[in-house]
């Protein structure tokens, strides 16, 4: 195992704040000496040198040596080598102490500014002996993204119920990953985007060190349908250990309305009523939303308009040990408009969207139910002479203290907090020495246990990968079988319906040739009979050769406009089936000589597939026609040679010994 090595620096020249590039001293130090120093480099120089030596701490008295500002610091912190760790051998910025009182407690000579190597070297050495706190760039939190495989595509047809598929795997895996969660007692948000098959997206905020996710959730790999991504949040700025609630108390107390959902609103009022900040966060941790909330004070009291509260904002609460005020019910739209619209006008301020609408108002209705309390207190707080504590004070009376407790509170503190924190430092530095060779110790076991576990994961890592890649494979098989028993089925199914289609067309052959044969047979002389299937006008228009009768299925609706057409085209009988025409269609077919009659009256042959009045029936038509005299005329000579066709017809069957059917 590689020991442990520091690297010290110290700025020799120049500033990061300047134009002027700085340049440092530098000491690199393992356990068995001095590796590498150096008087005058740059500050790529160091991060080259972090690298070259395997450093695992970077140490600094001032950590904005190396960077302009908080911003810079962790642009600064992300180009360092993966396992090297940023320390500030002074403590948090908050708490700083000069090097020279720290050397002095850990048995170190005092630095001296001419000597900015020497300075490095007691810096490197102190953070050798575990002294100094490491500046964090990033949250205690890990998302977890399950989101759709872009390496896996499916096109064609199908592409919607591919698409649906996915969207329904990604459901399943949200469920299976939020399960495995509770098993393992994470806390975590989730954020999910809603399709037609499932999910499209869902992200959970595992509130965990990403290590510890990792041992429950393993990233998928490029065979399975959907991706499932681990990373880390980063910070806006860069936070020391510790340096979270014990310096809360020199803020200013605030009043927070929040509006929890994949849209957070987010309002933080002082408590003189006036709005800090309204913005809208979408998809944020409770982390990024403490941490806009310390960036204007701390909450003495957090508000929602939603009865119960979500769990979220009671967790907000509990980690600052703020009072939580809850709507006795839901706050209606009206009413929490009317209130922030009020509000919008007297102040200026507006709420760009309904989430900071929502907690603007749930901010505004606490700050109403506490507004004379606090005048109340501040006016006890002058009298008492302690305006310098008036937050603090403020801060436990809007918690549920009572005035007059608070205000004995604050009056009986020992003058001396200070003098006795330093002593107690001294008595822990002495027994620092000891602790500190125990914790090179356990540092070194440490770093030997997550190697192997480190071994571990891998491995469970690629045990999983692999049993993915062998659950597709025999997805893949399964579908190849499910396909070939579809084509099989098919090409059975085919060969059915083509034996059913080689009958059909011997079937249609059969009936063409009788068809053929009654159409040889010796036609019935007579009139031959158009059918239609109705008298309406378009039925009319959609003849196209002229007909001496015609029989029409459905006379019912004739309109007498039609019987002029019909003399136009030759019609002189007109059969019906079931019920008769209109009567005036009736009275106009007689004023043209056009016969009607119902079909039931007569005898109707055919000769193949074409309807005909057998020649007696024709007669027997003619007979019936006196109210149509005048066209009787005009039929005369027709039926008169139709008549005398038949007869030849006859005589000429006689001679050859042939009978008709007619004459007996």
């Amino acid at each position: 195992m590689a020991d442990l090595r520091v690297a010290g620096i110290d700025i020799k020249s120049g500033s990061p704040r300047s134009s002027r590039k700085p340049l440092y001293s530098i000491s690199i130090l393992g356990e068995g000496g001095v590796l590498f120093e150096a008087e005058e480099v740059t500050l790529d120089d160091v991060l080259e040198l972090l690298r070259k030596y395997d450093v695992n701490i970077l140490a600094t008295d001032n950590v904005f040596e190396i960077a302009s500002d908080s911003s810079d610091l962790r642009r600064v912190m992300e180009k360092l080598p993966p396992k090297c760790k940023l320390i500030q051998v002074t403590g948090s910025p908050n708490g700083i102490r000069p090097l020279s009182s720290v050397a002095k407690e850990a048995g170190l000579p005092s630095p001296s500014h001419s000597d900015p190597l020497g300075t490095a070297r007691i810096v490197a050495n102190l953070a050798m002996l575990g002294v100094g706190t490491e500046a964090v760039a990033m949250y205690p939190e890990t998302r977890i993204l399950v989101t759709r495989n872009r390496s896996v595509k499916q096109g064609g047809s199908g592409s919607d119920r591919w698409r649906r598929s996915i969207e329904a795997s990604i459901l399943s895996e949200a469920n299976r990953i939020a399960t495995e969660l509770d098993k393992a007692n994470l806390d975590y948000d989730l954020y999910v985007e809603r399709a037609s098959g499932g999910l499209r997206r869902a992200e959970f905020i595992v509130y965990a060190d990403p290590e510890e996710v990792r041992r429950v959730i393993k990233e998928s790999s490029e065979w399975s349908p959907f991706r499932i991504i681990l990373s880390h949040s980063w910070k806006s700025k860069v936070k020391f250990p510790g340096e979270q609630f014990s310096t809360l108390p020199k803020s200013r107390p605030l009043i927070v309305g929040i509006d929890p959902g994949m849209s957070v609103g987010l309002a933080i009022m002082d408590l003189n009523g006036e709005v800090l900040s309204l913005k809208t966060m979408r998809r944020a941790s409770r982390s990024e939303i403490i941490e806009e909330i310390l960036n204007h004070g701390y909450p003495v009291i957090i508000a929602t308009d939603v009865n119960p509260p979500p769990k979220s904002v009671v967790r907000i609460a509990n980690m600052f040990d703020s009072r939580l005020i809850v709507a006795k019910y839901d706050m209606k739209a009206e009413e929490k408009r009317k209130i922030v619209t009020e509000f919008e006008e007297k102040k200026g301020v507006r709420a760009e969207s309904s989430h900071e609408r929502d907690s603007l108002a749930a901010a505004l209705k606490a700050y109403q139910k506490a507004k004379n309390l606090i005048a109340k207190a501040r006016a006890r707080i002058e009298e008492a002479g302690l305006g310098k504590d008036a937050d603090l004070i403020l801060s436990k009376i809007l918690k549920g203290t009572p005035i007059s407790v608070a205000l004995e509170e604050f009056s009986s503190k020992e003058v001396g907090r200070e003098s006795k924190y330093f002593e107690l430092r001294k008595e822990l530095a002495r027994a620092d020495n000891y602790v500190k060779r125990l914790i090179m110790k356990i540092r070194e076991l440490r770093e030997e246990i997550e190697r192997y576990k480190e071994i571990i994961r891998r491995k469970d890592e690629e045990i999983s990968d692999l049993r993915r890649r062998i659950e597709y494979l025999e997805e893949m098989k399964n579908l190849e079988i499910e396909i070939d028993r579809r084509i099989s089925a098919r090409d059975s199914r085919i060969r059915e319906l083509e034996k059913e289609l080689e009958r059909e067309r011997w079937q249609n052959e059969l009936l063409r040739s009788q068809l053929k044969a009654i159409s040889e047979r010796s036609e019935i002389p007579g009139i031959k009979i158009k059918v239609l299937s109705s008298l309406a006008k378009e039925k009319i228009d959609s003849m196209t050769e002229s007909a001496e009768a015609i029989l029409a299925l459905d006379a019912s609706g004739a309109s007498s406009s039609v019987v002029k057409r019909l003399k136009g085209m030759g019609v002189k009988i007109i059969l019906y089936k079931g019920s008769p025409p209109p009567p005036d269609f009736m009275k106009r077919a007689s004023e043209e000589g056009i016969f009607v009659d119902s079909e039931e009256n007569y005898r109707i042959a055919w000769n193949g597939v074409t309807p005909v009045i057998p020649m007696d029936e024709a007669l027997k038509l003619l007979a019936r026609s006196e109210e149509v005299k005048e066209s009787q005329k005009r039929m005369e000579f027709d039926i008169l040679g139709l008549i005398e066709n038949y007869r030849l017809l006859l005589m000429r069957r006689d001679e050859k010994g042939e009978t008709s059917e007619l004459l007996q």
